[in-house]
């Protein structure tokens, strides 16, 4: 959608208070445009979105001229989807499950089994790089799931590595705004780019870029869908989901203000885990401020993959959370690849956990000199980032100055002031949710009111630190 599109729908957003933002209001218009006689009950059903906040909203599409009333799109509203969400199917494309096979595909896409010529001259799989190559049913297969999502027709969407060349498939479509593939091997971006240019496929941009260094400031913050199929290992996973958010709308600026988007999307295809394993796997895609929408055993299958007897799952996951701030540290000496873990370099992309540090800068000294006011401002800040405190000591100095330490349950925090100087300095150390840290640090200096901050942090864990990230809190 365009600017001024996703500006209409985030005040709508707004003024219906509706948690899940522009996005949700598409997933409502999307079902009202496929099913266009669904009460309210089904449409909550299938959008996930309570029947509260979907009446709320769809009275604020009344109001903006968009729908005719809260029960259809109308006339208008129809040519108000086609022509601002880009939305082709106005019925669900593929109302069946997706256990079929090739003689099964829908007459209306069979011209997608074309790709199959282009297939033959893949790249062979480099299984260095944990490489195998999807089978063409199930190219097909991602193809239509992401069609009965609502994730091609004008969305942006990017491939993170592409050995199978889902992403020719998906351009062949002729739906999406926009198409790219990142990828490390320059012989897939080659191949990739010759069938582009021979089908004269038109928005398809390919990009050469290791994803163990940051992505280019241009892709960061810019795409809708990312689709992914990862090496084999936790680390890869974690990696590739990091990534992820990198280049997912988060957030946009209107009027100088900005609004976090959540609810774009991620398909991922990961390989089968021992429960130990799999517990992992979800875990990282928590972490990374992704939930689990669905997910379709054994639906990918490809020739070779051994290692993972040669299916894997296929994961829909959906952003619920803002990202944590940009990060310039790269992985190009830490392991990702199976064949690098298996001769014995085992380590986690997972940090151990976050270490805040940062100084306060005050005009007046007397605030500093109110140790109880401060300890109460560090104790505040501590609980309302729901970070358990185990037990808090303190020290005044003399002739002045203080120190307040508390023990949390996952790691410490302190405050130390030079009321002399004017000047305090913070470090928390969290084993915890990275949003907890950046919250605790908002909320002491809301209380304590510095004339100047400046914070810092690094990803603290088994490899040697680079270097401190700034971090910019805002009033």
């Amino acid at each position: 959608m365009d600017t001024e599109t996703e500006e209409n729908l985030t005040f709508i957003a707004n003024k219906a208070n509706l948690a899940e933002g522009i996005e949700g209001i598409r997933s409502i218009l999307l079902t009202m445009y496929r099913f266009p006689s669904l009460k309210n009950k089904k449409v909550s059903q299938k959008t996930g979105i309570a029947i509260p906040a979907l009446s709320a909203v769809r009275g604020e599409l009344v109001k903006a001229g968009i729908i005719a009333d809260k029960t259809s799109l109308g006339e208008k509203g129809k040519q108000w989807v086609k022509k601002n969400l880009d939305l082709i199917f106005d019925y669900d494309p593929f109302p069946n499950e997706f256990n079929i096979t090739l003689d099964e595909i829908p007459d209306n896409f069979l011209y997608l089994k074309e790709i199959e010529t282009y297939l033959k001259d893949r790249p062979k799989a480099e299984y260095a790089l944990d490489q195998s190559h999807a089978t063409l049913l199930t190219i097909l297969k991602r193809t239509f799931y992401l069609l009965k999502q609502g994730d091609i027709e004008g969305r942006k969407i990017i491939f993170l590595g592409d050995d199978d060349a889902a992403s020719i498939a998906v351009a062949l479509t002729g739906l999406a705004k926009e198409i790219t593939v990142l990828d490390v091997d320059e012989r897939i971006l080659d191949f990739l780019s010759n069938v582009a240019l021979q089908k004269a496929l038109l928005n398809f941009n390919i990009l050469h870029h290791d994803l163990r260094n940051p992505c280019p400031k241009d892709i960061q913050n810019n795409y809708d869908v990312v689709v992914m199929d990862p090496p084999y290992t936790n680390e890869g996973l974690r990696l590739f989901l990091k990534r992820a958010r990198e280049i997912l709308k988060s957030d946009f600026k209107i009027n100088g203000k900005i609004y976090p988007i959540l609810g774009k999307k991620c398909l991922l295809c990961f390989g089968n885990k021992p429960p130990e394993e799999t517990l992992k796997v979800q875990l990282s895609i928590l972490d990374h401020g992704f939930i689990l929408k669905e997910m379709l055993p054994n639906f990918n299958h490809y020739k070779g993959a051994s290692i993972i007897g040669q299916f894997s799952h296929l994961y829909y996951l959906q952003t619920v959370m803002p990202p944590s701030p940009p990060s310039n540290y790269n992985y190009e000496s830490q392991p990702l690849y199976t064949s690098e873990l298996k001769n014995g370099r085992d380590l986690s992309f997972r940090p151990i956990g976050y270490h805040f540090t940062g100084e306060m800068r005050f005009i007046s000294k007397d605030l500093l000199m109110d140790n109880k006011a401060i300890f109460q401002a560090f104790l505040d800040s501590l609980t309302t980032a729901k970070l358990a405190v185990i037990d808090i000591f303190n020290h005044n100095y003399h002739p002045y100055g203080y120190s307040v330490v508390a023990i949390l349950e996952t790691s410490h925090a302190a405050v130390h002031t030079w009321p002399e100087h004017g000047y305090a300095s913070i470090d928390f150390f969290i084993c915890d949710e990275f949003k907890k840290g950046l919250k605790a640090l908002k909320i002491l200096k809301q209380k304590l009111k510095p004339k100047i901050t400046k914070f810092f942090y690094i990803e603290r864990g088994k490899e040697p630190i680079e270097e401190y990230n700034p971090i910019e809190i805002q009033n």
